[in-house]
């Protein structure tokens, strides 16, 4: 597995817990509100993520997209999105050290968090 995916996997692991942000239903994975393609900036930054259920990341991916980045927006506020539209035009060279620091950064979260599970 390439490191971009490795980090993909790990992202998804760590933040696709709890309840969809746009309905009651148990989260299924993380959507990119920008996508992925669109900014490496973007590409691991939390405040991107919207929690989501099968059913609502279906729809952020069909004719009900801009329906539901309103609804992501009107709940987080236009303050959260502009900084998300500043923070999309930042320049991060992705290279294998960048990688390996994501990776990194994402299994000391998650053991950390296994370890409060666990108390």
């Amino acid at each position: 597995m390439n490191l971009q995916k490795k980090a993909d996997r790990l992202l998804q692991e760590k933040y696709a817990i709890g309840k969809c942000e746009m309905c009651p239903k148990p989260v299924s994975c993380v959507h990119h509100l920008f996508p992925k393609s669109s900014s490496s900036a973007l590409r691991f930054y939390p405040p991107n993520l919207v929690r989501v259920c099968v059913g609502c990341h279906l729809k952020f991916h069909s004719k009900f997209s801009s329906e539901m980045i309103d609804r992501v927006v009107l709940k987080r506020g236009q303050k959260w999105f502009d900084d998300l539209q500043k923070k999309r035009h930042e320049i991060i060279k992705t290279n294998k050290k960048y990688y390996e620091e994501i990776i990194k950064e994402l299994i000391t979260a998650l053991a950390k968090n296994k370890s409060l599970l666990k108390k």
